[in-house]
């Protein structure tokens, strides 16, 4: 990072790269950069870009004021004025005179799988409170993160947080200003503009419906009030728009509730709930403003882009194909060293390469547990001296000789997990040490976070710490298999540093399995929270088919590597007793995945954009990797739709003649020329059936 100072008048104090304001007499340009990443300030303004995003500050009275929010690549300003008042605000009006205004900036990784960004602090105190700014930047990403630390000396008369509701009453189409509580706010042409509101679901155990987008036309001036976390405002003649995304947990389990997320009256965008709780010493969630081009293609992109950012790619360390016995409802009833050692056997032949440590691994029992009456717990573990220690009944050889033996085929080892809830996480220091020694002694790199749930501030902030430590004490080696099942857990954008997200669970047991919904679940997610950070199981498809008589979407109706095949863009898992298959579903998934990993990196290093229309079980539908400008790949699926072909639009596909290879599944290699409008006919002979194609542009069409 090159640091400069520009002197353009008299310096009142230098500290490190930063400023102090006492008096407004600074008058010194500092300019930071790193890569393409700029930081520009005086004591009066700050400008924050690089190559794809800028963004300009007025600094006044110690906190920052919109003034500029420009599209490099098109030139355009998206601001039509300066916001009406200055935002990350605190949950209390801003009264007092800032004494001091210190600005510095660095370069920072917040965890060690982070990419390196610029950030730069915006530190004023007060007689009452210390407030920090925080503005971050990483490198070729078109996204600004701010948020705000909030440092009270004193108890502040007439409490902390602002009283205003939502309400359905008509006020005066004058915007009323809203000046407490802020993320940040915004001052953007609502005429011709489209507004996304994104509703994201978890809590996934008695949910399936996981996406829910509500559009509206702002062309005419309006008060509107929106929770979520997403949001997104599109010009609706250049398709180029606006992301605005809350870094926290789903709404209804953020333990800080807001009335809102989203304000907007006419032109004013006010985001709104710090979410940063009651301690005196305090943070807010993170709140990022994207830029993006092209209309969903574009913005799929950067969602995606943004979101790699916070989890360096790592081939050997992120890509396996996971496996748990769980998904059989055993439970843990056949958690011994002697089965695991057959299912690692035959795990080798088909192409599994991950010994689970499910629930039962340990000496004391769960809730979960086919031994729940002996004492099964799902909270106060610590209450119970040796309850972390391996259960020597099921595992009289320790885990060395099957751990061992898995290393030995080339396996990644995991371990699931409870954390111990008691007084909001206290002993989470405990629990890491418990991850942390099986790190070191078996290499364990994959603890699967179950049973969380927090209700407070403090609660939700040892969970992160917990996370945090072990993915910072391994190097980044370890991660998290984020359960967002049921609970109130961290959701899709909370945690997006510390591992991978477990979906969901599902079992033919309750007839609660069906690829076709699973499908759904990813594809409407795809659009939004990048595949390659989701778990998707498949399941043995031949279990339990007297549950599903005359279904015509039951399991057993598809091929038998097709739950495989709805996996493969996203992280599969494998979610049976691999002794429970049959040969012939052995022998398909063996093929599949034998086809699969030599691409699955390509796959997961690309842009994966949900094609086709949304999976209903009727449908073509689809996804597609692009990992370059003229080449990729297509896994399309042929649901229990009569056509047996459908033009389908593929994203970023430049005119031209492509080879699609068929990799596995039905359907042909073929050529096909493809207009600008990126369209391609694919055919499969058979309902319930998938292709899975690599694309590669053989020529191009030269534009007369």
């Amino acid at each position: 990072m090159k640091r400069i100072s520009l002197l353009i008048g008299l310096l009142s104090l230098i500290q490190g790269t930063g400023f102090a304001q006492s008096n407004g007499a600074d008058l010194v340009e500092h300019v930071d950069v790193f890569q393409d990443c700029q930081a520009h300030w005086t004591s009066k303004d700050l400008t924050l870009k690089n190559a794809l995003i800028q963004r300009q500050w007025r600094i006044e009275n110690g906190l920052l004021v919109n003034t500029s929010l420009k599209d490099p690549v098109t030139g355009n300003e998206q601001l039509l004025a300066a916001s009406p008042q200055p935002s990350p605000a605190p949950e209390f009006e801003v009264r007092e005179t800032c004494r001091k205004t210190t600005v510095s900036a660095d370069t920072i990784r917040a965890v060690v799988v982070e990419t390196t960004a610029l950030q730069v602090a915006i530190r004023s105190e007060y007689d009452s409170y210390t407030l920090t700014t925080y503005c971050k930047i990483y490198p070729q990403t078109p996204a600004i993160s701010t948020w705000l630390r909030i440092e009270q000396k004193t108890t502040l008369a007439g409490g902390t947080v602002g009283g205003e509701r939502v309400t359905g009453i008509e006020a005066a189409k004058q915007a009323q200003t809203i000046k407490t509580d802020l993320n940040d706010v915004l001052l953007l042409n609502h005429v011709h503009r489209q507004l996304l509101a994104v509703t994201l679901m978890d809590h996934t155990d008695d949910k399936d419906n996981l996406v829910q987008v509500d559009t509206y036309l702002l062309t005419n001036p309006s008060s509107n009030a929106w929770a979520g976390n997403l949001f997104i405002l599109e010009d609706q003649f250049t398709k180029n728009g606006l992301i605005f995304l809350k870094e926290a947990p789903l709404p209804y389990a953020r333990p800080v509730k807001s009335v809102a997320d989203l304000r907007q009256n006419a032109s004013q965008f006010a985001f709104t709930g710090l979410g940063a709780g009651a301690d005196s010493v305090r943070e807010s969630y993170p709140f990022t403003v994207l830029l993006y081009q092209n209309g969903v293609a574009g913005r799929t992109a950067v969602l995606q882009q943004y979101q790699r950012r916070f989890r360096i790619y790592n081939a050997q360390r992120d890509e396996l194909i996971w496996h748990s016995i769980w998904g059989d409802r055993n439970r843990d009833g056949r958690m011994t060293e002697g089965f695991l050692s057959k299912e690692i056997a035959l795990n080798r032949q088909i192409g599994i390469d991950h010994l689970y440590f499910i629930d039962g691994w340990q000496k004391g029992p769960s809730s979960n547990s086919i031994n729940r009456e002996k004492g099964g717990l799902w909270d106060n573990q610590w209450s119970v001296a040796d309850y972390w220690e391996p259960n020597k009944e099921r595992f009289p050889n320790g885990f060395d000789a099957l751990v061992s033996q898995a290393k030995a085929n080339g396996f990644k080892i995991g371990m699931w997990y409870n954390p111990d809830k008691t007084n909001d996480y206290a002993n989470w220091k405990r629990d890491t040490d418990v991850l942390l020694n099986f790190h070191r002694r078996f290499g364990a790199n994959y603890f699967k976070f179950d049973g969380v749930e927090f209700t407070t501030k403090k609660g939700e902030a040892n969970l992160l710490r917990a996370m945090h430590r072990v993915v910072q004490e391994t190097n980044g080696q370890a991660g998290i298999e984020i359960d967002i099942t049921a609970g109130l857990r961290t959701g899709y954008f909370a945690a997006m540093a510390y591992g991978t997200l477990f979906l969901e669970n599902r079992y033919t047991d309750w007839r609660k399995y069906y690829p076709h919904t699973t499908l759904r679940n990813l594809w409407q997610l795809s659009q939004f929270v990048d595949p390659r950070r989701m778990r998707i199981e498949f399941l043995n498809p031949e279990r339990n088919q007297h549950l599903y008589p005359n279904d015509p979407l039951a399991p057993a109706r598809y091929p038998k590597d097709y739950g495989l095949a709805v996996t493969l863009f996203a992280k599969p898992m494998a979610w049976f007793e691999t002794s429970g298959l049959s040969d012939s579903t052995s022998k398909a998934i063996k093929a599949l995945l034998t086809v699969y990993k030599p691409h699955q990196s390509a796959i997961h290093q690309g842009t994966i954009f949900p094609i086709g229309d949304e999976p209903t079980g009727f449908s073509w539908t689809g996804f597609q990797s692009q990992t370059s400008d003229t080449d990729g790949y297509v896994i399309v699926y042929r649901e229990l739709n009569p056509d047996g072909s459908r033009p389908i639009r593929l994203y970023n596909l430049p005119a031209g003649t492509y080879r699609f290879e068929r990799l596995s599944g039905g359907g042909k290699s073929f050529q096909a020329t493809s207009n600008d409008s990126g369209t391609v006919t694919f055919s499969l002979p058979t309902t319930l059936n998938y292709g899975f194609f690599r694309y590669q542009r053989l020529t191009g069409n030269p534009k007369p």
